[in-house]
């Protein structure tokens, strides 16, 4: 294995190499109190856009969490309200049929309300944990 490289070998600030950090050698640097403040200048404005994109990221993953969950609750809304019509549609078949059996027809019926009364809770209401 070789020696790495003369790139390899400097320091780099937030991918950037610091031999050349906002285009200032240093030779330039050498007894130059003004490109020194430049040159601290830029790194501070380099670090705060690292802070800035870091808070910019965090946010935006936190949006992607709360859209999963919301996600996720909208789903189960829909299972329930698909599965509260067949619910009702059985109980309405029941209590219209020419030989009617009330109870039977009454308690689907009542399943496939508080089937929708989730569903809706789950689609519209419920906050992500």
């Amino acid at each position: 294995m070789g020696e790495p490289d003369n790139k390899e070998k400097e320091s780099n600030i937030l991918g950037l190499s610091t031999s050349q950090l906002a285009d200032l050698s240093s030779d330039e640097l050498t007894n130059n109190p003004t490109a020194i403040k430049m040159l601290l200048h830029y790194y501070r404005q380099l670090s705060d856009d690292n802070n800035r994109l870091k808070n910019d990221n965090n946010t935006l993953k936190t949006y992607v969490d709360a859209y999963q969950h919301k996600k996720s609750n909208s789903a189960t809304g829909a299972i329930l309200l698909g599965i509260s019509n067949i619910s009702v549609g059985f109980g309405v078949n029941l209590l219209t049929a020419s030989q009617a059996q009330v109870w039977p027809g009454i308690s689907s019926l009542v399943i496939g309300v508080s089937l929708i009364v989730s569903g809706i809770y789950f689609t519209f209401f419920k906050e992500p944990a």
